[in-house]
């Protein structure tokens, strides 16, 4: 045998050898991960979620301004031309809007169809339209808004795959993996093209990966990109396949696959997706919008509508070509689906948005219960997502707005910020929250930890204190709005010498109705009437409106020089509003297990806080205060209706307050320097302040 035969035997044999080296090394590592690889399931850590509150269809209930078609798309129902068949439909004429209601087995709400007839924009009646009768109660069902998984706050609710879109799933397999059905798990034509290019260009540039390959890359390895690490995903695949069925890495895949950032928040599982970037369910996604998601998988914050839309739009136009190619959609569909601009939510305005609402629930639900929410429960709560996006918007529009007006403000060591709260009087929920302009910059919640003084908004206590003890000033009159106070320079003895309190205006008016002194706020009236009435009466009266924050026993507490949160302060307005009547507050209704049975429920707290007539009077004097006092700048700020209210200004006016409350519920805002619980330095909103704290609230409702 020659030496090059020699050779060329001895190199046969050494490839023979590394062909089984490496065949048995992967047999092994087949065989390995075969006891090792595990596919995730739904219910290894099932989300706790967390809905809003049902939402009441009922005469009189005005249909622009409850922004009730917002209600159904955020739901996922779709307008249809003709008669609603199935749940999930409505139809809107002139004259009605007929609605197929879901199902909502936790709440017991029935799929049943009906109709709002309309007159002038405002709802006349409720009907079945089954039977035509009245519909009572009808309501759309809640709205999830947030979740939580493990320490991390998701919505990501595990979708199986039976519940998985079927328009995603065929876009999906059109574009990621046309062979999905019929391959090992591997697919050696698109393994050899790979190959081939990547050995070309001497490193690795292009996949071919199958999605069961993706779906082992993103559970089991690094992203790193190497032949060995595409080796260990190919053995991967073949393993999982030969465990699983395809519909069981499918689902998986779904909801696994990595799909962008949204703030500080990565956003996995098209579920998540559909809820973080269009704010609805995945089964009502569009044709275009899962287009975009299936887009984004090629290069998820390449192609994020949030970072770069231009980018988004071309890729899904780009997958929306292919799906025409192939024939999947008519070119009229794809055209329509092409011109149709890329519409995404917001960070701030994703179901997930509610943070401080969810920190305060979550609070709530521990304190009652004494245990942490389990995995797996659904929370029901009190929170109107539209209203709470409504919130969010206008709070960060106005402070901007704030800071536009006087440029000074952006000069200040900490930025102007402030916090929003609205409440039903009638049961205590909170519908809507908003702790700070930004939840990722601070987690500090203004509406309930901060505790400011609320400057003349407590004036209402005082005065409230002095109608229901019917004590007199002077003359042998009950007190009424019509008593007379003398505005007059006055001193008292502080125990620490002597304190002679002065107007705003640091003038004096004389002689002044009740009702004149509140409307415009004067600081003498306030503290002659504490003292006629007593700083203890005041306090009890305080703490029957559910105020707990400590209060000074002294005059200046009709000033409102201590420190109470704008929650505890709305809840007390709100009582006015509710005939007397005090709730406490709650942003929780209910805790179902996973399998539907009531874990716990709240049980409303309630008394009668203060009289019928008190509560009546009040609100007549706070009417005032908005069309002729202190907050009626707030009406050329966006207040409208019939409104009862005050401001409120700090001492030094680093903070500016707006509580009021009309037929519909109450509200509360504030804005200032500070940072957690502290003073700031500098100026506040001034006199005006109220006035735009005023507005935020007005908007908020409006």
């Amino acid at each position: 045998m020659t030496g090059v035969a020699r050779w060329f035997v001895r190199g046969l044999l050494l490839l023979a050898g590394v062909v089984l080296l490496v065949a048995g090394s992967a047999l092994s590592y087949g065989l390995y991960l075969s006891t090792s690889l595990a596919l995730p399931t739904g219910d290894e850590h099932p989300p706790r979620l967390i809905f809003g509150a049902p939402f009441l269809l009922k005469p009189d209930l005005d249909v622009a301004a409850s922004h009730l078609l917002e209600r159904l798309n955020r739901l996922g129902y779709h307008q249809v031309d003709s008669t609603v068949r199935a749940p999930g439909e409505y139809r809107v004429t002139s004259t009605d809007i007929d609605i197929y209601l879901h199902e909502f087995p936790d709440l017991h709400l029935r799929p049943v169809p009906a109709r709002l007839v309309l007159d002038q924009g405002r709802v006349a009646r409720v009907l079945s339209i089954q039977s035509g009768d009245e519909l009572f109660p009808a309501y759309l069902e809640p709205q999830l808004i947030s979740g939580l998984r493990g320490a991390s706050r998701q919505v990501r609710e595990w979708v199986s795959y039976d519940d998985l879109s079927p328009r995603f799933l065929d876009i999906l397999l059109a574009i990621e993996d046309r062979r999905f059905f019929n391959h090992p798990g591997i697919d050696p034509v698109a393994v050899v093209r790979a190959i081939w290019t990547n050995l070309t260009r001497g490193t690795v540039i292009q996949g071919g990966s199958t999605i069961t390959q993706q779906l082992a890359k993103n559970l089991f390895y690094s992203p790193q990109r190497t032949f060995g690490r595409k080796l260990r995903e190919s053995i991967a695949a073949l393993v999982l396949e030969a465990k699983y069925r395809k519909q069981a890495i499918l689902e998986s895949y779904a909801n696994e696959i990595y799909l962008g950032q949204v703030g500080s928040v990565s956003i996995y599982g098209v579920g998540e997706a559909s809820h973080r970037y269009f704010g609805k369910r995945m089964e009502a996604l569009s044709l275009e919008e899962a287009a975009l998601l299936v887009g984004m998988i090629k290069g998820p914050n390449t192609y994020s509508p949030l970072r770069n839309p231009a980018l988004a739009k071309q890729r899904r136009d780009v997958v929306l070509g292919r799906l025409h190619e192939l024939g999947m959609i008519d070119e009229e569909a794809r055209a329509q689906a092409v011109n149709t601009p890329v519409r995404v939510m917001p960070p701030q305005e994703t179901l997930a948005d509610a943070p401080f609402f969810v920190d305060y629930l979550l609070r709530q639900v521990e304190e009652a219960t004494g245990t942490p929410l389990p995995d797996g429960v659904r929370a029901y709560t009190t929170l109107d997502p539209v209203l709470q996006q409504l919130a969010a918007q206008t709070l960060d529009r106005e402070l901007s707005k704030l800071e536009t007006a006087y440029p000074a403000l952006k000069d200040h060591p900490t930025p102007v910020q402030g916090a929003l709260v609205a409440i039903d009087p009638a049961t205590g929920g909170i519908l809507a929250m908003v702790g700070s302009r930004d939840y990722r910059l601070s987690q500090f919640n203004r509406a309930v930890q901060a505790k400011r003084q609320p400057g003349s908004l407590f004036k209402p206590l005082v005065y409230l204190a002095a109608l229901e003890a019917r004590r007199e000033l002077s003359g042998g009159q009950p007190m009424t709005p019509a008593t007379a106070i003398v505005d007059e320079p006055v001193t008292f003895d502080s125990g620490n010498g002597v304190w002679a309190p002065q107007n705003y205006d640091h003038k004096f008016h004389g002689t002044v109705s009740l009702r004149a002194a509140l409307e415009q706020s004067l600081n003498i009236p306030a503290v002659k009437i504490a003292q006629a009435v007593g700083t203890k009466r005041i306090l009890h009266l305080a703490e029957n409106l559910g105020i707990r924050s400590p209060l000074a026993d002294n005059l200046s507490l009709a000033l409102g020089t201590s420190g109470v949160s704008l929650l505890e302060l709305t809840s007390a307005y709100g009582a006015l509003a509710h005939g007397g009547v005090m709730v406490a507050p709650t942003a929780a209704q209910a805790v179902m297990t996973p399998e539907g049975d009531p874990a716990w429920h709240h049980t409303p707290v309630r008394r009668q806080a203060v009289s019928p007539q008190g509560a009546y009077v009040m609100t007549s004097l706070l009417k005032g205060v908005v069309e002729r006092g202190t907050a009626a700048k707030a009406r050329a700020m966006g207040l409208r209706g019939v409104v009862a209210g005050k401001t409120g200004t700090t001492d030094g006016y680093r903070d500016a307050w707006f509580i009021g409350y009309t037929p519909g519920g109450g509200g509360g805002g504030g804005g200032g320097f500070g940072e957690e619980g502290g003073r700031g330095g500098g100026g506040g909103w001034g006199r005006g302040g109220g006035g735009g704290a005023g507005g935020v609230v007005g908007l908020m409702w409006g």
